[in-house]
């Protein structure tokens, strides 16, 4: 699906996850970014040591 969007993020589907916290963790970024979108952690309240972990997770993202 060609569009402006799509083409500055470098994205497939015109899709943004918003980030909710707790919920959208690196699993379900990853998740929604393997799918096309745009997959956002929704970590910013998290304590230090979680937000380091989920930054650091490693997970397939196709390109």
């Amino acid at each position: 699906m060609a569009n402006v969007a799509c083409d500055k993020l470098g994205i497939e589907f015109p899709i943004l996850q918003g980030p909710m916290a707790w919920a959208s963790d690196s699993t379900m970024s990853a998740a929604v970014s393997n799918a096309g979108g745009l997959g956002i952690m929704g970590i910013g309240f998290a304590p230090a040591d979680i937000f380091k972990s989920e930054i650091v997770k490693k997970h397939y993202i196709r390109g």
